[in-house]
């Protein structure tokens, strides 16, 4: 079990370290793409910064500290999510197309194999800006290993909701389309604007179908005063998710296996 453990640690660190030599084979292109995306950020603190001075300073319950958690927090955790284990958002398409196969016959950890197949350049981007944000915005070395952790929290709830909605494709066909809005229009979107923003329908969605109050409005809130019982409700809301990417996962293995996959590679 431990050497199992060991073998899948050390293919997953030899497949980023592919990844990112793949990355700066064309340097101009990935350093063009990683400073797109973190002037595209940029732009939106810009925006709130005028907000809050055009509003003498504070808006309601929210101040500009919350804004910068909220930043730095869920762009991290997208950037290791897109940037190392890209390949979770291929996984419809290796689906619709009968590429799985591929991975099938190849002796690793087949979820892992996958998902380090493919790193998002402009995801780099995203990384590296919350980590500045969140060296910002810390005001100790403890401060800021705390915002690694629930970030690492929140990269786990990226992954697995990408694994959840792609995976159904088994099922229902091509979901790119559902995954992209789910994913972006809905999962982060939600994670990067103040919770009191929203209504309560909204807040409901937050707490059920899209985990982004558990993923990154909770953490945020402990930051601020830990409370271990909604550190606890964090953690096995996670294990639930992961449990449940898991479960589905599994189960498109064994249905792509038998031989029932939607459509093959020509």
């Amino acid at each position: 079990m431990l050497m199992e453990v060991k073998n899948t640690i050390n293919f997953i660190i030899k497949s980023m370290i592919c990844n990112m030599k793949s990355s700066l084979e064309y340097k101009k292109s990935f350093f063009m793409q990683v400073i797109f995306m973190i002037v595209n950020n940029g732009f939106f603190l810009i925006f709130w910064g005028v907000v809050f001075k055009v509003n003498g300073g504070s808006i309601s319950e929210i101040s500009m500290k919350d804004i910068l958690y909220l930043w730095s927090i869920p762009t991290t955790a997208w950037g290791i999510a897109h940037f190392f284990f890209g390949g979770v958002t291929e996984i419809n398409r290796y689906i619709i197309n009968g590429e799985l196969d591929t991975y099938l016959l190849q002796p690793k950890n087949m979820f892992f194999n996958i998902a380090t197949s493919k790193c998002d350049i402009g995801a780099f981007g995203d990384l590296v800006y919350g980590l500045i944000l969140s060296i910002i915005v810390s005001n100790n070395i403890f401060n800021f290993m705390m915002i690694m952790l629930y970030t690492i929290i929140a990269t786990i709830f990226t992954i697995t909701v990408s694994v959840i909605i792609r995976s159904l494709s088994i099922w229902l066909g091509d979901v790119e389309n559902i995954a992209h809005v789910y994913e972006q229009s809905l999962f982060l979107t939600l994670n990067i604007y103040p919770e009191v923003i929203f209504g309560k329908g909204i807040k409901l969605l937050m707490y059920t179908l899209v985990p982004a109050m558990y993923a990154i409005h909770i953490p945020i809130k402990l930051l601020g005063k830990f409370n271990i019982k909604l550190f606890i409700l964090v953690v096995i809301v996670m294990f639930i998710y992961v449990v449940i990417a898991k479960f589905i996962f599994n189960k498109v293995l064994r249905k792509y296996e038998s031989g029932n996959n939607i459509s093959l590679k020509s």
